[in-house]
């Protein structure tokens, strides 16, 4: 059966059916069969994706068979080369059926509206680097920024009453990891603003440490297709070294203004990230009623206290809540990946009236 055969029809592949090394299957046969197993990298959307290709039912464990191909010599194949492309491949299939972290490199789609898929990089985890890989709460976010009318509605009025930039609409992503939030919103800006004509006007600043620059570099020109009216760049923005506009342009000689809107998703996993994160976004976000900051959170329970603690200093900070959420969301951890709860928020300045609303979820995080 070819790959061809098998995305015009529901197929199933039993295990049983694979050529087994005994009968000393020629190449012909083997990488045929051996890319029918591909598990393509999940995005965690429910409805297909085009850009990723159909998978097998495939029954049983196809992890024995998959094994003795690395474990063979594979002699009866013409040469070196053949023989490295069995086990290299083989191999692969192995890795992608051990998690996440056993995976290498890897691109992988995100629909986050209809007809627009952003492309994602990701790197190989083979470190600590935990902004090489995309986070659940970034997709979600992403769709919400690209479909939701509160959060369109709070964009576009961030965006058209900035005091700074004069007529350019400027947007800033913190701790971007591989850049899906900021590209998502770049991507889907014209529809939130209504005319491609004010879309020209904005320009995306994704930004990270240094280690995760290059990669969120890569995605970002990897999706400039989809991005033929807005300018989206990257560069390094250290939350415990550029906690303003100011310091930064000191420590780098670069000026800069400070921006009405501000994004980031899943920033909170270390007691030291509240107060990172609230210092860098007081510093960072302009001064007026209009100025948002928008983030997306996983409820994860051995975390609550740090959002309970980042929600204390952000109000101390001078911000006040005017719009929040749940919804549900996917992840990679875990056999079939992992559920969850998402918290959404868009806070604003307290200009002098209501010190803000309570959170849906404070009594979960008390």
């Amino acid at each position: 059966m070819t790959r061809e055969e098998s995305e015009d029809t529901d197929s199933i592949l039993d295990v049983l059916d694979l050529p087994h090394i005994s009968t000393q299957p020629p190449l012909a046969i083997l990488l045929p069969a051996l890319d029918l197993l591909a598990i393509p990298p999940p995005s965690w959307d429910l409805s297909p994706s085009s850009a990723q290709k159909p998978s097998l039912q495939v029954i049983g464990n196809p992890g024995p068979w998959l094994t003795s191909l690395v474990s063979s010599g594979l002699k009866w194949l013409p040469d070196d080369d053949a023989r490295e492309m069995v086990w290299e491949t083989a191999s692969l299939r192995l890795a992608e059926r051990c998690g996440r972290t056993a995976m290498p490199d890897i691109d992988r789609c995100f629909r986050i509206a209809d007809n627009v898929e952003i492309k994602i990089h990701e790197p190989s985890l083979d470190g600590d680097n935990l902004g090489l890989k995309t986070w659940g709460a970034a997709y979600v976010l992403g769709k919400r920024i690209a479909r939701d009318a509160v959060m369109k509605d709070s964009i576009r009025g961030a965006l058209s009453g900035s005091t700074t930039g004069g007529s350019e609409k400027r947007v800033l992503e913190l701790g971007s990891g591989t850049g899906l939030v900021g590209l998502s919103l770049a991507a889907s800006i014209h529809t939130t603003l209504g005319s491609e004509r004010e879309s020209k006007c904005v320009k995306v600043d994704l930004t990270d440490l240094p280690a995760i620059l290059p990669n969120l570099q890569r995605n970002v020109e990897m999706n400039q297709h989809l991005l033929p009216f807005v300018e989206v760049s990257a560069f390094v923005l250290d939350w415990s070294l550029h906690t303003s506009p100011k310091i930064f342009a000191k420590s780098t000689n670069k000026p800069i203004e400070s921006y009405p809107l501000i994004v980031v998703a899943d920033p909170l996993y270390s007691l030291e990230h509240p107060k990172l994160l609230s210092t860098v976004v007081s510093g960072w976000l302009e001064k007026s009623a209009e100025a948002r900051f928008i983030l997306e959170i996983p409820r994860r329970i051995l975390f609550n206290e740090v959002v309970v603690d980042f929600r204390r200093l952000m109000s101390e900070q001078g911000f006040i809540i005017v719009e929040e959420g749940e919804e549900d969301a996917m992840d990679d951890w875990g056999d079939a990946g992992e559920s969850m709860k998402c918290w959404w928020v868009i806070y604003a300045w307290d200009m002098g009236g209501d010190r803000g609303k309570s959170c849906c979820c404070e009594a979960e995080s008390s």
